[in-house]
């Protein structure tokens, strides 16, 4: 007999009271009695459910760590793509290649293998696909991407009113920044049968804004002696003084390595005054998210950290294919940027000299 029993009998014995009541006094000491364990109970299934509900969760959560660990983007955001993918294919269906393998697994197979780490062997022995279909495959959806470029990297339409506006730094109507990286080639390529001239890496050269989101990108070789503005539609579009790309005192930013025009900005070198040395604070400050950019899609695509590319056509695809992505993760789905993931240290090199 439990002490809150033996309190109540003795409390109704002491009272001197009937037996009838003693009977009753039994009956609700015993319920009492029913009460706690039936709660001692509950609580303990309910502790139960709490534990394996976490379980669960964890169980859950580490799911979606693999997942995004393998496909580079959250189960959702797929899932979001894959309707992307499959709008942008509409009415042409019959023209993928390899009708037998499904589009969500052509998609899952090529963000596996834009995700590095695995061969085309290895990935077609999981989803049961030849290397020579795989290659297929990774070429087709890679394609579908690049096409979609235009729809998620746009240079952005601002009114004259708080153009650029950003709390990175104290310059004003700075839309972005401007930046270059170099992707090494697993082996080098020609991009003319006639020239005996081979290259080792690719070049990007990516506008972005202050969210780390590309507002322009152009692939081309690189050139070991001047970054690729000079070559790239850009730099005509900066020189356009009759249909101008951008607002009158709107500005992009770069490093020491690009020429000062009207709409570019660059750091000053030589002896500085303290204002100029604030003046390369900012531009310094503005460079950063271009960098964080870069810095993402390489850890994020790891396939470009040796890109394996027969031509400057199919590279140009991947790593336009991976800026869609990067974008698209951004903001249709709004997965943030995990800078503990970010390898700054394994972004590829750039010219270190100004080119005029």
């Amino acid at each position: 007999m439990n002490a809150r029993k033996t309190f109540l009998l003795s409390f109704f014995l002491d009272d001197g009271l009937d037996a009838n009541l003693l009977h009753q006094a039994a009956q609700l000491a015993s319920l009492e009695g029913s009460l706690t364990q039936h709660i001692a109970v509950k609580e303990t299934v309910q502790e139960e459910a709490e534990e394996d509900e976490q379980e669960n969760d964890d169980t859950v959560r580490k799911m979606d760590d693999q997942f995004k660990e393998r496909f580079r983007m959250q189960r959702s955001t797929l899932e979001t793509l894959l309707r992307v993918l499959g709008r942008a294919i509409a009415g042409a269906e019959q023209y993928q290649p390899i009708g037998s393998v499904s589009l969500p697994e052509k998609l899952l197979y090529t963000l596996m293998l834009l995700g590095g780490g695995i061969s085309f062997r290895d990935a077609g022995e999981i989803y049961s696909i030849s290397k020579s279909s795989g290659h297929e495959i990774f070429k087709w959806v890679t394609s579908a991407f690049a096409a979609l470029l235009p729809c998620y990297v746009k240079w952005p339409k601002y009114s004259a009113a708080g153009v650029g506006s950003s709390s990175i730094s104290k310059l004003t109507g700075v839309l972005g920044a401007i930046d270059e990286c170099r992707i090494p080639l697993k082996l080098p390529i020609r991009i003319d049968d006639d020239s005996p001239r081979q290259y080792q890496s690719l070049a990007l050269q990516a506008v972005c804004d202050a969210q780390s989101r590309f507002l322009n990108v152009y692939i081309d070789v690189a050139n070991n002696e001047q970054c690729i503005l000079l070559a790239s539609p850009l730099f005509e579009d900066l020189m356009d003084m009759e249909t101008p790309l951008m607002a009158e005192h709107t500005h992009i930013v770069g490093d020491k390595t690009y020429p000062l025009l009207l709409n570019l900005m660059t750091p000053y070198v030589g002896e500085l005054t303290p204002c100029h040395a604030r003046y390369n604070l900012a531009i310094r400050q503005w460079n950063a998210p271009a960098e964080r950019a870069l810095a993402t899609l390489i850890s994020r695509f790891k396939r470009l950290e040796s890109l394996d590319v027969s031509s400057l056509e199919l590279g140009t695809t991947v790593v336009s294919a991976a800026c869609m992505l990067h974008n698209f993760i951004l903001d249709s789905c709004g997965e943030d940027i995990e800078d503990d993931i970010l390898a700054f240290d394994m972004l590829p090199g750039k010219p270190q000299e100004n080119p005029l």
